[in-house]
């Protein structure tokens, strides 16, 4: 370095007899600083930092080298930048030190021996260099830390597995990762040129929803939540994407634009989709066999009873009495007819189109109105939040429903039942309740009876939570609460 400091060795001598007094001054007056990060600091590290400063300062005027001040200096434009200080907090901290010095300076001119002009003159032009090295010094430290913050982020999206980009506030890309082409079949260069080609290539049935969400505008604090979707490769594959995105804003809270991840999750879902249907088709096995058995005993006891008054009717005709074969007749007309609802009720259960083509909703309103004219209940339904969820979700919570349509017919002696079905952006709950004669539910656990345990199963295979509560004459109600 070439320049010289100002040599004033009489300054100097005057600074370090009174060093701590200085550094002192100053460590409290960058922490009165308006608006800077120096008041959270505690006075002790501000102190060892005036020191610092004020040691700089002894050995610049001393020596007439600007070297001491230049090593102080690289020093603190380093760590004030990683500690996140703005360069006009640092230079409005720097120049404190001669409002903290010139007490020291005035109390020493005082005897005549001490020219205070020339010493303040002194001071000013080293802080005049200091002032100006420091910010040159910073602008290096920070277009260093700059191009390492880009060299970290480019070495680690370009070597991701995802595929990452960033938008500016405009819309166009500021960076795609190559792993874009590993997902997609297009090059990164593709996407930057045509910034709606990700709109391009999503599914078609997905592609409104996806849309929404990419035009949609950020804000800070927002919520991260991840959007899953499908999309066409450039070699006509279906791949599914989880997509997160999020604002992202530079000092002085500037708006930068969105920075993006898409993560292929091919096979995540379909191995989800296949133990979904393979759970559903064991769902609906276990379903057939016991409706088959049920099936089997309801039709074996229908023609049983309807043998037993045939035999009855024609004995009473042999016998020549009239009025017990009329009676006789009549009860095999009823037989028939309730056989006949049976058989309508289980076949319906064996198959019920309605829940896949309707949903869920729906295919309870049938099932209610089929148990309102087969018992002649009082059935009251309620829906809110209607939606359609996942089949296989659907289909367990119906048969849930049916069990417990089935206890208020068979066992409860009820003149009403309640359905209420409530849909959350998460959840589904489904409440079955009755005014019947209730039960003691801790003698119910004991013996397994009502088709608990088919409850159990089918609210265990969704990963739901089911909790039955009653007491005797108090009714029953069942209550299922799912995620989705």
């Amino acid at each position: 370095m070439n320049e010289e400091a100002p040599r004033a060795p009489y300054l100097a001598d005057q600074l370090r007899d009174h060093k701590d007094e200085i550094a002192s001054v100053w460590a409290e007056q960058i922490g009165k600083l308006p608006d800077s990060r120096y008041g959270s600091y505690p006075q002790a590290e501000r102190l060892g930092w005036a020191s610092q400063g004020v040691s700089a300062t002894i050995q610049a005027l001393s020596t007439g080298s600007y070297e001491p001040a230049e090593t102080y200096l690289r020093d603190i434009s380093l760590t004030r930048l990683q500690m996140g200080f703005d360069i006009s907090e640092v230079i409005q901290a720097l120049l404190l030190l001669k409002e903290s010095a010139l007490p020291v300076i005035e109390q020493a001119s005082l005897d005549g021996s001490f020219d205070c002009a020339k010493a303040a003159s002194a001071l000013d032009r080293y802080l005049r260099f200091v002032v100006g090295r420091f910010a040159y010094l910073y602008s290096q430290a920070m277009d260093r830390e700059l191009r390492k913050s880009e060299e970290r982020f480019r070495t680690m999206a370009n070597f991701t597995y995802d595929w990452e980009y960033w938008l500016d506030p405009e819309g166009t890309y500021l960076y795609v990762s190559p792993s874009c082409e590993r997902i997609t079949g297009y090059r990164s260069e593709e996407f930057q040129s045509n910034p709606v080609l990700l709109e391009t290539i999503v599914h078609p049935d997905d592609r409104e929803t996806v849309i929404a969400h990419l035009r949609e505008e950020p804000f800070e604090g927002s919520s991260v939540q991840p959007v899953v979707f499908r999309i066409v490769t450039r070699g006509g594959e279906e791949r599914w994407l989880e997509h997160v995105c999020q604002p992202v804003y530079g000092s002085g809270e500037k708006y930068l634009g969105r920075r993006g991840s898409n993560r292929d999750i091919t096979e995540r879902r379909r191995a989800e989709q296949a133990l979904e249907q393979r759970a559903r088709e064991q769902a609906v096995a276990a379903e057939r066999s016991r409706l088959a058995r049920e099936l089997h005993d309801s039709v074996t006891q229908a023609l049983y009873s309807v043998t037993l008054y045939a035999e009855a009717t024609r004995l009473a005709l042999s016998a020549g009495k009239q009025a017990i074969a009329t009676e006789n007749l009549g009860e095999l007309h009823n037989m028939a007819r309730e056989a006949m609802v049976d058989m309508r009720m289980l076949i319906f259960e064996l198959h019920p189109p309605v829940l896949e083509e309707e949903g869920l909703v729906a295919a309870l309103q049938a099932r209610l109105s089929a148990v309102d004219s087969r018992a002649g209940l009082q059935a009251q339904f309620r829906a809110e939040g209607e939606r359609r969820i996942p089949l296989y979700i659907e289909e367990e919570l119906f048969w849930v429903a049916v069990e417990a349509f089935n206890n208020v017919i068979k066992h409860a002696r009820a003149q009403r039942v309640m359905v209420d079905l409530r849909f959350d952006d998460q959840t589904v709950n489904l409440v079955v309740s009755d005014d019947g004669h209730g039960f003691d539910p801790a003698r119910l656990d004991e013996s397994g009876g009502m088709g608990l345990e088919g409850m159990k199963g089918r609210v265990s295979r969704i990963e739901g939570r089911l909790k039955i509560a009653s007491a005797p004459g108090q009714g029953t109600t069942v209550k299922v609460e799912v995620g989705y």
